[in-house]
């Protein structure tokens, strides 16, 4: 040991008890008043001075220092030590206290009985022991015992092998408008093209406190490669190879290859209405009245009127939707446009648009309305976690409505949930009591009748049925109300100007703007919406 700390020994004379102080070496901790005097009061030390102790002590800096601190005459003691075990039960340490002046020596055996008093079983190290016994250092915490630390098991992973959000924000040009043309949903793949590798799980080890109590570990979580068709397994199970050339997208965690659907120009009563199980490309508009499905993506290079469009995957218009309050818009995936006009949106994923006009929007990600006006002016925006823009509302005090973290949904379940469990709880009270009774008969050495038993095997059974019920709501509770707190940290970002007349909700509260607010942020704090300029 390259440091030793400051230590205090008793000389117990024929005239009284005195205090040798040694002063710390090299890096070595000073001591502290309180240690001495706790030390000195438990071995019956009475009618010291404290003042004489604290002089001494800093005094003690450079060289050892000797006072006479009682006149009384205490008995002597051998060599003691003090086992210190940290709060998480993996490391315990012996502070030893030299013996007074004809005092004896701890053996090993002695030292190791100190462990098995505070019933520490495991990962003691003898040989530090045995090095502390060679040279003995005081008031200094020597870690003797360590635990076993658990091996945290990694959870496997899939690593893809391609753009798995195609969908990227549209690229700002130098005036501040934003490109919507660029964009582009599809990813192409040669046939043996390796699209997916799956890194195996890797199990942990428990571990063991120096108690000997078991830490255990969880299970690794398993992910498994989910693939549709034109798509096969490698030999070894780890990897997924594409058996065509097409597009590649992945939704809902598994992974699709397929042909794009080709429209030769508008969607109109030439062609009719659209259904494809892959993706469509249309390089002209969606005329009013018709729908297109895909179970992939769609693309539209020209504009959506007052059409239907469902994609379980992404959806980019070019231009955007003009919906004249008949427009539809459904994603499974993001939604991009250059602007919504009087259209209804839902998406599971993201929106990215560059205005939007008396519309109805809901998303389970985030929005963001993009360009040199991105703006939002009337209608009602909806979405899980965020949105950034530019301008909320106008002049004329249009009403416009903004939800982030909203999910009525949700507070319904919790409240009915609630209610559930408050029911349940009396009746396992009332099962538990007469369960009771015939323990305290059991206790009491009372016989029970067969009747009496096969009344205790039915109400165990009841009793643990309720129990599993309350659990299972209990843990749906939890699950909910982490979902709340989520909504709770929604933002809503504004760069330019909210105006009077915007209504804002995040989660269950809510702010309703009476003056013009400008370069802001609204979040919740202490409960509340608060703009943050």
């Amino acid at each position: 040991m390259k440091y030793k700390n400051s230590f205090f020994r008793l000389d117990i004379k024929e005239d009284g008890t005195y205090l040798d102080i040694y002063p710390p070496v090299n890096d070595g901790k000073k001591l502290e008043i309180k240690e001495i005097v706790q030390f000195i009061e438990e071995k019956g030390c009475k009618n010291y001075s404290i003042d004489l102790i604290k002089k001494s002590l800093e005094k003690a800096n450079d060289a050892p220092v000797s006072v006479k601190v009682s006149d009384n005459i205490i008995e002597h003691f051998s060599e003691s030590a003090k086992v210190i075990v940290s709060p998480d039960r993996m490391v315990a340490y012996i502070r030893f206290y030299p013996p007074s002046s004809k005092g004896a020596f701890m053996t090993k055996r002695e030292i190791l009985s100190e462990l098995e008093r505070k019933k520490i079983t495991f990962g003691i190290s003898e040989k530090i022991v045995e090095v502390f016994l060679s040279a003995r250092q005081y008031c200094l915490n020597i870690p003797v015992v360590k635990g076993q630390k658990p091996v945290f098991p990694v959870d496997s992973r899939i690593e893809y092998l391609f753009n798995i959000k195609p969908l990227a924000k549209p690229k700002v040009l130098e005036d501040g408008s934003v490109d919507f043309h660029t964009l582009s949903l599809f990813t192409k793949v040669s046939a043996g093209d390796v699209l997916a590798k799956l890194i195996p799980a890797v199990d942990g080890q428990p571990g063991k406190d120096i108690f000997g109590n078991v830490i255990p570990v969880k299970k690794p979580k398993i992910k498994r490669l989910k693939y549709g068709k034109n798509i096969k397994l490698s030999g070894d199970g780890l990897s997924i190879i594409s058996e065509v050339s097409g597009n590649v997208t992945l939704t809902d965690n598994t992974v699709f290859v397929s042909d794009t659907f080709n429209v030769a120009a508008d969607v109109d009563a030439s062609t009719g209405d659209i259904e494809y199980d892959g993706n469509v490309y249309i390089p002209g508009t969606v005329r009013t009245g018709f729908t297109v499905k895909a179970k992939g993506d769609i693309q539209v290079d020209g504009v959506v009127e007052g059409a239907t469009l469902i994609a379980g995957g992404n959806i980019v218009i070019k231009r955007g939707v003009q919906g004249m309050g008949k427009g539809i818009l459904k994603a499974g995936g993001d939604i991009c446009a250059q602007f919504f006009e009087s259209s209804t949106v839902e998406v599971e994923g993201d929106v990215i648009v560059g205005s939007i006009i008396h519309s109805s929007i809901s998303s389970n990600g985030s929005i963001s309305v993009n360009g040199k006006k991105g703006f939002i002016v009337g209608g009602e925006i909806i979405c899980k976690k965020g949105i950034e823009v530019n301008s909320i509302g106008n002049k004329m005090e249009t009403q416009t409505i903004i939800k982030v973290g909203v999910n009525l949904e949700v507070f319904d379940k919790i409240k009915t949930l609630v209610g559930e469990v408050a029911k349940i709880n009396p009746e396992i009270e009332e099962v538990s009591s007469y369960l009771n009774v015939y323990k305290t008969k059991l206790k009491n050495g009372l016989k029970l009748s067969p009747d009496n038993i096969k009344q205790i095997k039915e109400y165990t059974s009841r009793l643990n049925s309720l129990e599993e019920e309350r659990d299972v709501r209990n843990n749906e509770l939890a699950s909910l109300k982490e979902i709340l707190d989520e909504g709770k940290q929604g933002s809503i970002k504004v760069a330019g100007s909210t105006y009077r007349g915007v209504s804002i909700f995040i989660a269950s509260s809510n702010y309703i703007v009476k003056e013009r607010e400008s370069h802001c942020i609204y979040k919740i704090v202490d409960g509340e919406i608060e703009p943050t300029f």
